[in-house]
């Protein structure tokens, strides 16, 4: 197969992209790394427009029938006061992409790259990218990849990085990046236990701060627990039941809960948005692009949100290969079409979900303990243009309008 994109990473932004490339039918490779990487601290609640753009893929049934949760309740709870309120998180449709739903993240990843790998135009080949290659106009046009059998050169007409944070696809093409490290960070940890209530994102506090129980499927859960820079001291350090008594001790509610310290992975945060999202014969999707606070459970959203649309914006011009330099350059026209676009509601969504983490992870939540509780409404206040949870977690990110 004469691939017309090749897709520097596997994870939930690139396989979107692979899926939304399969199902338009465009010749495409991906380049994954092989060796898993720790998905504890990732992202796993898919919110209703992109369950819609994953159902239009083939995506949804997969992932429902490998074990979902919906998401249906937001909880705030303070120690001192008890439950300050229970909020309803409405659907948004019928069907199933009407509600927001849990899935852990590893299975997330393992569900899109399986059913990347079905579409007949998809390929996916183990090789770590090495190096970017040019035509000799400076257009990208193609990669190097160190693979099990040696290095070789792939070449296509767009190549699109999805190899995350530290993207060496966006450091190749010299694209700088603008990041802000919170003042703050997540212990996360991975716990068995029902949560109360069910199919909830519950968030409580005391005096030394919050913490969040979300539900997970299977009677899992995962709890968040916020510390200042500079707080965490040697909790992790010292031998169990040490982190369980810690939580347990400020949380009563949790002592049913069975969890211990090797389930808790340390989530250091920051948000970060590239200069650029394309080059001539290149654009950057998901965390490669942007980085945000957890806040919202906006990152994976907006990285599938992202790849979709993408391929929205290009396929037509990848429908057959692009040769001649006047359909080159219509193809990189549509890449900047996608950079003036993207960039801007990554970034919007990115400072909405910024604004929304200072209201409900604030260092000293018994200040205003009822208006923290409202800053929790999931129908307002938490995405771009004053969406609520889940509604819109990104700018523009309905797509296929």
């Amino acid at each position: 197969m004469r691939h017309r994109v090749i897709v520097v990473g596997a994870g939930v932004g690139g396989s979107a992209l692979a899926n939304a490339l399969g199902s338009a039918d465009i010749p495409t490779l991906v380049l994954e790394k092989g060796a898993e990487r720790d998905n504890s601290t990732r992202g796993d609640i898919l919110h209703p427009p992109t369950l819609a753009f994953l159902d239009r893929c083939g995506v949804l049934a997969p992932l429902h029938a490998d074990g979902s949760l919906p998401m249906t309740t937001i909880a705030v709870t303070s120690a001192e006061l008890g439950r300050l309120a229970t909020y309803p998180v409405k659907r948004a449709g019928a069907g199933p992409a009407g509600q927001s739903i849990a899935v852990p993240h590893d299975r997330i990843e393992a569900v899109m790259k399986d059913v990347a790998g079905q579409w007949p135009s998809v390929e996916i080949e183990r090789g770590n990218d090495t190096g970017l290659l040019h035509d000799d106009r400076g257009r990208v046009s193609g990669v190097r990849a160190r693979t099990p059998t040696g290095e070789r050169a792939y070449h296509a007409p767009l190549v699109v990085g999805c190899d995350g944070g530290a993207s060496l696809v966006r450091r190749e093409l010299g694209i700088g990046v603008e990041r802000h490290p919170y003042d703050h960070e997540f212990l996360y940890i991975a716990a068995d236990g029902p949560t109360d209530p069910p199919g909830a994102m519950h968030f409580a506090f005391d005096r030394q701060g919050c913490i969040l129980i979300a539900s997970r499927p299977n009677n899992r859960m995962r709890i968040a627990v916020y510390f200042k820079i500079g707080t965490r001291g040697d909790l992790l350090k010292q031998p169990d039941p040490a982190l369980y008594h810690f939580v347990i001790g400020r949380f009563p509610f949790l002592a049913g809960v069975r969890f211990g310290r090797e389930n808790a992975h340390l989530y250091p945060l920051t948000r970060q948005l590239a200069d650029r999202f394309y080059a001539p014969g290149a654009a950057l999707v998901g965390d490669a692009a942007h980085v945000t606070h957890p806040a919202g459970a906006t990152g994976m959203n907006l990285a599938i949100s992202g790849a979709a649309r993408l391929v929205e914006m290009v396929g037509e011009h990848l429908a057959t290969e692009p040769t001649s330099p006047a359909q080159l350059d219509a193809l990189d026209a549509a890449l900047a079409a996608y950079d003036a676009e993207r960039r801007p509601a990554a970034a919007e969504a990115i400072e909405r979900n910024h604004q929304q983490a200072l209201r409900i992870w604030p260092s000293n939540p018994h200040d205003d303990p009822y208006g923290l509780a409202e800053a929790f409404n999931p129908d307002r206040g938490w995405g771009a243009a004053g969406a609520g949870w889940g509604q819109n977690p990104a700018a523009l990110a309905e797509v296929g309008r």
